[in-house]
Parts: structure tokens; C-alpha cells; sequence
């Protein structure tokens, strides 16, 4: 008989998560479980879709009044979790990838197992969130939540130290490595005059700093783009700024791209210009095309996969000005930027999808 296994995902969207929500479901583990999946879309197409694949569908509501969509998103999401367990009883365990106070709050009542994800650093997702005001009602709610999930998994050091102050039991913290890399890309690629960056436009990812660091690194470097892949709410705002700074014909808005490889290839360096990470799924990649990375030393994963300046360039957070310095030194000191990322590179079957998998589903069947 299968153990049932609910995957709670209220508000889906297009990234890491998602990925790794797919390399779940899609693991040679999946013959044991029936997956049970909440979501506002599913994240595999109908030929995907298995006899013991289900699939939950919530409605995709627009901000109400002064309400973020994700709250009213996550209370739909917690009433088809009530009808489910209702519905399964027994050999049933929920895992929760987003939303994780909803899913806690149901399953406490239900008394039913929940393993909850956290991809962040509380503290440093409330400093920056964009809505202060919801941002540090949701900090309270999980200083006092989190602590009745009967586990959290944590995709880096960082985050697992960082959660330590908001759970009193500390065995309930598990750290595992995002289930990513499919391979290690052992290809050579011939590189263009371009300094890539891919993340959605959000504060998080402080992309006005990138900018008015590659306007600085220009300056002295003419024939470089920077090559900018993700949607996001402050596009037109990031369009204006670099339209100020007069290089909008060098900065390239790509908008979210399926299949980033192709510029993987081709891109001389990547940075990553975030004011926190979980991990930094982008920095895997990067490495994995043999691109030089340099990114801001935010707290939990950038360092790590960059073996703390080891494995690539680490400079401080909402700085351009050293940005741009640590860009220009990255490319006039090539040889040494690429022993940076082999050195990197060596250490990347951390995060092997096939290897991490299955310490997810080792760790998940403790519960039943």
C-alpha cells in the first residue's frame, strides 16, 4: 500500500522551487508515494501525470483590497487540505513548499505529520520584504509557528543557523541541498563581451545595484551588455534607472526565459547582486557552463556554493561601486577567474538531483 504524500504549493511560480518540486515527483522514488499535489497549476503536463499523481487546483486570486494574494491563496490552499485529510486518513504526511504557517496551523488541528521547506533567512526576507507591514506579521507568525511543524528542511548551512532562533528544538532543523544538477557540464563554449545576471525583478535581488555597477564597469569596458533574465514588478523602474544612467542600449531586459542555457554558454561572467538568498540555484548553473561568478556575500547559500571565495568573488551587499571593482578585476584576471569556478566546479555534486533526492525521501519516511 502507498503512502500518501501531500505537496502544499498554494501560489505556484516559475523558479527554483518549482524545479524542485518537479525533481520530486519525477524521482525513481515516486512508485511508493501517492503524491497529492495543492497548487494554483500543476507543475507537470497531462503525458507526466501518473496513476498515483493528483492534483488539487486552487483558484488564482488578484490582491484583495489591502490583502496580498498569497494570503488569500493560502486560505483556499487550507481549506482543500482539510478536505483531503478528511478524505485520506491514515499513511499520510504533508509537505509544505510555500506557505508554510497554513499548512502547520491545519495539520496541528488534524494532528496529522507536516515538513515544512525554508528556502530564506527569516530575518533578512522580513528587512527587505516589499510590504513591511504584512512582512513582520508573517516574521512574528513563524517565531511561534514554526516551532509545531514537526520538521523543517533548509537548503543551506546558512538558513539552518539562521532558523536556530526561531526553533526551540534544534533537531527539527534538517539541512539537505537543493535536489538540482542534473549533470556536470564537462563543455567547453567560446564567450561573448556580456556580464549575465538571471533573477526576478524584485528588492530582493537589488538589481539597481547591478546596474549602477556595470554603468561604472562601462565606463572602462565599452563593448560589454549586460544581459538581464527575469520578470518582475520593478522592470520599468530598472528600464528608467538604466535609461538615466544613460547605458539602456547596453542593459538587455530578456524578460523570464524557459531554457537560460544558451546564454550560460555564451556570457563571460554572472552576477548575482541579491540582498539575501536561500541558496542560489543560479550560481550552480553558472558554474556548471564554466562561467566566472561574482556575487554580493549575502547571508546563507551564495557563499557556500562559491566555497567562500574559493570557487569565485564575494563582495558586499548594495555596494556598485566595489561591485563594479570586483567585475573589472574579474575580467582583466580571466585565467584566474576560471581556476576559481574549476575549483568550484569540483565540488558540485553536492547538489546532484539523484543524490539529494534521496536524502528527501529517507528524511520524509521517518514520519510515517
Amino acid at each position: 500500500m502507498r503512502k500518501n504524500l501531500i505537496l502544499f504549493y498554494p501560489s505556484f511560480e516559475k523558479g527554483g522551487v518549482t524545479k524542485i518540486l518537479i525533481n520530486l515527483l519525477k524521482s525513481k522514488n515516486n512508485k511508493k508515494y501517492n503524491f497529492h499535489i495543492i497548487s494554483t497549476e500543476c507543475p507537470l503536463k497531462k503525458k507526466e501525470m501518473k496513476k498515483n499523481f493528483f492534483f488539487y487546483k486552487i483558484p488564482k486570486y488578484d490582491n484583495l483590497l489591502i490583502i496580498p494574494q498569497r494570503f488569500v491563496t493560502a486560505f483556499s490552499a487550507m481549506i482543500k487540505l482539510i478536505y483531503l485529510l478528511n478524505k485520506l486518513h491514515k499513511r499520510t504526511i504533508v509537505h509544505s513548499m510555500q506557505s508554510n504557517i497554513a499548512a502547520i496551523i491545519v495539520c496541528f488541528f488534524k494532528n496529522t505529520k507536516v515538513v515544512i521547506r525554508n528556502s530564506e533567512n527569516p530575518i533578512y526576507s522580513t528587512l527587505y520584504t516589499e510590504n513591511k507591514f504584512f512582512g513582520f506579521i508573517i516574521f512574528f507568525m513563524k517565531l511561534f509557528f514554526y516551532n509545531f511543524a514537526d520538521a523543517i528542511i533548509t537548503n543551506s548551512k546558512g538558513s539552518a543557523k539562521s532558523l536556530k532562533y526561531f526553533v526551540f528544538n534544534r533537531k527539527k532543523i534538517k539541512q539537505i541541498y537543493n535536489p538540482y544538477l542534473k549533470k556536470i557540464n564537462f563543455n567547453k563554449y567560446k564567450k561573448e563581451k556580456i556580464i549575465l545576471n538571471i533573477a526576478r525583478l524584485r528588492k530582493q535581488k537589488d538589481h539597481e545595484t547591478l546596474i549602477k555597477a556595470f554603468e561604472i564597469f562601462s565606463r572602462t569596458n565599452k563593448s560589454y551588455k549586460l544581459l538581464i533574465l527575469g520578470h518582475g514588478n520593478l522592470k520599468e523602474k530598472l528600464i528608467l534607472l538604466s535609461s538615466n544612467l544613460n547605458i539602456r542600449k547596453k542593459v538587455i531586459f530578456k524578460g523570464w526565459v524557459k531554457n537560460t542555457s544558451l546564454y550560460l554558454k555564451k556570457s563571460k561572467i554572472f552576477v548575482l547582486s541579491s540582498v539575501y538568498e536561500g541558496l542560489g540555484n543560479v550560481l550552480i548553473d553558472a558554474i556548471n557552463f564554466n562561467l566566472p561568478c561574482i556575487s554580493t556575500k549575502c547571508p546563507s547559500g551564495p557563499s557556500e556554493i562559491l566555497l567562500n571565495g574559493r570557487g569565485g568573488y564575494l563582495v558586499k551587499p548594495k555596494s556598485p561601486k566595489l561591485l563594479a571593482e570586483k567585475m573589472n578585476y574579474c575580467i582583466n584576471n580571466y585565467k584566474e577567474s576560471l581556476i576559481k569556478n574549476k575549483f568550484a566546479k569540483n565540488k558540485l555534486n553536492r547538489f546532484l538531483i539523484e543524490k539529494n533526492i534521496n536524502k528527501y525521501f529517507q528524511y520524509l519516511n521517518t514520519f510515517y
